[in-house]
């Protein structure tokens, strides 16, 4: 893969949110029967294609996800291949819905179940939905992690945060205090829904190229975000109910169609930036924000 000037690119690193079909169903209150092939199919191919590549992603796992023997299986796989786990809370709520108590039993608990169970450290956090306030901030961080990447620069993510959007545009410490870090997701204005895979299977190549561009120009560094319906096969007619289930599961794109566009958006980021493992291009963000400013 080829870039403009590769030593000066900055770094990205690529995440992974491991909701399954049975998960999608359950936020939208769909019902949902059978086996969870949207996991299993995305998660196997998202590693071989990992592989091919030399990436090491960070896969957010819903803690619910390792009563499912198979789902486990493949967390532990991921993990053997060297991937790092992150948390995305232990039923994939919206924590905006929810009081006090249970957002600390989804944030904290979901992490000491995690660790528990799995046996790594747990550093870093993603909301289901993106959906999150400044008390779920404040929660990450007193819960021990080193980290969250649930937030857009927009307005919306400043009122809830109370944070302004010129802050969220880049990686900073949004506790006092604490070295707690939000890594915002790359900025997506005007359009109303960001440019990840996700998004990008429905628009098409031109509107991810057109974003990463755009975040590339800035010379930030880049969280790109896939999920396992990314590189799923589809779900079987059995399982599906009307259309909405089929757009929410991406099941109206074949599964190689999906896997070849995963690739073609890998070596996309690759041309514009170094891709390295979530803890090396902390490393580097906190470097920089140890760093006296310049005179």
């Amino acid at each position: 893969m080829t870039g403009e000037n590769p030593t000066a690119n900055p770094p990205a690193t690529i995440h992974v949110d491991l909701d399954g079909a049975s998960d999608i169903f359950r936020m939208w209150d769909w019902p949902f029967e059978g086996e969870d092939t949207v996991f299993e199919t995305g998660l196997r191919n998202a590693l071989d294609l990992f592989d091919s590549n030399g990436i090491r992603a960070t896969l957010f796992v819903i803690a619910d996800s390792l009563d499912h023997p198979r789902k486990r299986a493949l967390i532990e796989e991921a993990m053997r291949r060297g991937h790092e786990i992150g948390s995305h809370t232990i039923t994939h709520p919206n924590l905006l819905k929810q009081d006090s108590a249970r957002k600390r039993k989804e944030i904290a608990g979901s992490r000491e179940r995690l660790e528990r169970e799995l046996g790594v450290c747990i550093r870093g956090f993603r909301a289901p939905g993106y959906r999150l306030d400044r008390e779920c901030i404040e929660l990450l961080a007193a819960s021990g992690y080193a980290w969250d990447a649930s937030a857009f620069p927009t307005s919306v993510f400043s009122d809830r945060l109370r944070t302004p959007v010129e802050r969220l545009m880049t990686p900073h410490r949004p506790v006092q205090g604490s070295d707690f870090l939000e890594l915002p997701l790359p900025d997506h204005r005007p359009w109303p829904v960001p440019f990840n895979p996700s998004y990008a299977h429905l628009t098409g190549l031109t509107y991810f190229r057109w974003g990463l561009k755009r975040a590339r120009r800035r010379g930030l560094p880049l969280v790109m975000l896939f999920h396992l319906i990314d590189f799923a096969d589809p779900l079987p007619p059995a399982q599906l109910r009307g259309w909405k289930t089929r757009i929410a599961t991406l099941s109206n794109i074949s599964g190689e169609k999906k896997r070849h566009g995963c690739q073609r958006m890998l070596d996309e980021i690759g041309a514009r930036y170094r891709i390295v493992p979530t803890g090396d291009l902390i490393a580097e963000v906190e470097s920089q924000l140890a760093a006296p400013p310049a005179s």
